[in-house]
Order: structure tokens, then sequence, then C-alpha cells
């Protein structure tokens, strides 16, 4: 996660609101949690984002493949 870089359309972002940590984008003028649920209006304005995500860590653990191992 990177706190400096500025937020753009479609980046996912590390956010907060009323205690909770959440990850989503914004889509026009809503936050859409990483479950499908709209962040928008004056709850928009409570929101506050952490950070934008630039990497993630997959569980290899999981039992599912990935496209694209890092070992």
């Amino acid at each position: 996660m990177d706190r400096g870089l500025l937020a753009r359309q479609g980046d996912v972002l590390l956010a907060s609101l009323n205690g909770h940590a959440y990850f989503g984008k914004f889509m026009g003028k809503a936050f859409i949690t990483h479950d499908g649920d709209a962040i928008e209006g004056e709850c928009l304005d409570e929101l506050q984002v952490i950070g934008v995500v630039t990497h993630f860590v997959v569980d290899t653990r999981n039992g599912l493949d990935d496209d694209c191992p890092v070992m």
C-alpha cells in the first residue's frame, strides 16, 4: 500500500469508515467495497482513504491455482 499516491478512478484503495476498514474502488461518485456495497452521498464525506493498494499477497495454502505464482 502506498499512502503517497493520489487515488484515481478504478484504483484499489484501503479506506476506513466508522472504525471499519474496507477495500474498494471509486467508481463515479461512489466508493464500491470489495463485497459490492456502495458508499455514497453524505456517508462518502466520512470515508477516510488510508492508501492506494499496490500489491496483494496470495495465500498458497488455499488450494486455488495462481496464474502467476512468485516463489
